[in-house]
């Protein structure tokens, strides 16, 4: 700082990268361990409670060119009175208006479309939630299966605390028919359980799009759902801000299909990507200047919402380390004991994985999904710089993730990921002009170069597809 104040600043800036990412490995050791060691032993199981009356509820069915009559009639066979169907239906294609139609004219269930898109699935809700009669309603997505005791279970919470207002479920996947689902899918099962129920006590939690119940007096103080891509989190923000409170309930287990491919996953992480870097451009300072929000519910947010977007600004960690610094004529080398602290934080995300599938896995198979998964995560950095930059300078747009696997040739694979191995060769051709080395940002090209590789590895045969 005092020779080179302009590198020192630089270096001050990285470092602050640095300490950004141990502090996300700090998060997950500790979601990890507390709740192992002392949240899943010691939880109160909630009492039911006897119902004085059984308050109208509405399962809300979202789809656009995705629907699934076998999830929507198991979502149905509920063991409560009082509640009824809706579709809503946003599907442009003849196959799935008739699906739709066919399945309402069977099973007499209503089916909502609107005139126009505006808004993406918050505008769907809304178009038909402001103007219906109702107690609560639950959020359906496509893929969703919710067990027949749902409404009747999630009255409970609801009745423990009058500041509920919404009751979001636990999550398994199911029906993971390709090789992609059942090498991945598992970290769904462990995620939920240990994740959510912590941000239920230590952070904040909320509705995550899907399997969760909301009732009508949280929906009209938060003001309905915002027009926006990540609808989910930002009403749950509203809601928070309102006075009501979104709880888990661990004890209610839903079903949801992991993506099928590659592909699908990387359209997924697209979306998730553009939804949390909209949400930080509308609400960071509402987050900072909050009264409501409890300071480790802030920093719950910053941690859990902030990391795929901020994979952009991350990138400038990269150009002062890679390319400016050296330019300088300056050289900056981190003492060898930040390894040990970083490497364990870079394999902090997998501990609970680990620790929640041990005893049923193979050890093979488990470690298998841990690399794999690294590596599969380590590739989608370039779609979260792309995603991120676009919604930062653009809007933002809500995706639907393929339901389907789709058969891809390498030869195809290459094509469609050409983004990634472009991205992955250039910054080791600046790595090698600037420094003479890959090694500063071989752990993001060799994710990036495998994209190819995982596009195909995981997929289905065509003849497995034919069955399917």
């Amino acid at each position: 700082m005092r020779t080179t104040p302009v590198a020192g600043v630089l270096v001050t800036i990285t470092l602050a990268f640095i300490g950004y990412f141990w502090m996300n490995g700090v998060k997950d050791v500790l979601y990890t361990a507390w709740y192992y060691l002392f949240v899943k032993s010691h939880r109160v199981k909630l009492p039911y409670r006897p119902l004085v009356r059984e308050p109208l509820v509405l399962l809300v069915y979202c789809t656009r060119n995705d629907f699934n009559s076998d999830s929507l009639s198991k979502s149905m066979r509920q063991l409560y009175g009082n509640f009824r169907t809706v579709i809503l239906d946003d599907s442009d294609k003849e196959a799935y208006l008739r699906q739709v139609d066919e399945f309402a004219a069977t099973n007499q269930v209503e089916v909502v479309r609107r005139t126009n898109r505006i808004g993406f699935k918050a505008g769907n809700l809304n178009n038909f939630l402001r103007g219906a009669e109702y107690d609560f309603f639950v959020i359906l997505d496509s893929d969703e299966v919710i067990p027949p005791g749902f409404i009747r279970r999630m009255l409970d919470y609801f009745a423990a605390n009058k500041n509920t207002g919404v009751v979001q479920a636990n999550h398994v996947a199911t029906r993971n028919v390709t090789p992609f689902q059942q090498k991945f899918a598992i970290g769904v099962d462990s995620h939920w359980p240990v994740y959510q129920t912590v941000k239920d006590e230590y952070g904040f939690l909320s509705l995550l799009g899907h399997g969760a119940m909301v009732s009508r007096l949280c929906y009209e103080a938060a003001g309905g759902f915002p027009l926006v891509v990540a609808e989910d989190i930002c009403f749950s923000l509203a809601a928070r801000e309102a006075g009501y409170m979104t709880v888990f309930a661990p004890d209610v287990t839903c079903e949801e299909e992991y993506p099928p491919d590659y592909l699908a996953f990387r359209k997924r992480h697209n979306k998730w990507t553009q939804g949390n870097m909209e949400f930080i451009r509308r609400n960071t300072w509402p987050i900072l200047a909050s009264r409501q929000l409890k300071w480790y519910e802030k920093l719950d947010i910053v941690l859990f919402t902030y990391a795929l977007p901020l994979t952009a600004v991350f990138s400038l960690f990269i150009v002062i380390n890679v390319v400016v610094l050296p330019l300088m004529g300056t050289t900056f080398r981190y003492p060898l004991w930040m390894l040990v602290p970083t490497l364990l934080f870079l394999l902090a995300p997998m501990a609970n994985d680990v620790i929640f599938h041990w005893k049923a896995m193979s050890k093979r198979k488990l470690f298998s999904y841990s690399g794999g998964s690294m590596l599969l995560y380590g590739s989608m950095y370039f779609t979260s710089l792309k995603a991120s930059l676009k919604s930062m300078f653009g809007q933002s747009v809500f995706l639907v993730t393929p339901k389907n696997a789709a058969h891809v040739s390498f030869k195809e694979a290459l094509t469609v990921t050409r983004g990634e191995l472009i991205f992955a060769l250039v910054i080791m051709a600046i790595a090698i002009v600037f420094n003479g080395s890959i090694l500063p940002v071989l752990l993001l090209a060799v994710p990036a170069l495998s994209a190819s590789y995982l596009s195909v590895r995981h997929q289905p045969t065509l003849k497995e597809m034919e069955e399917v």
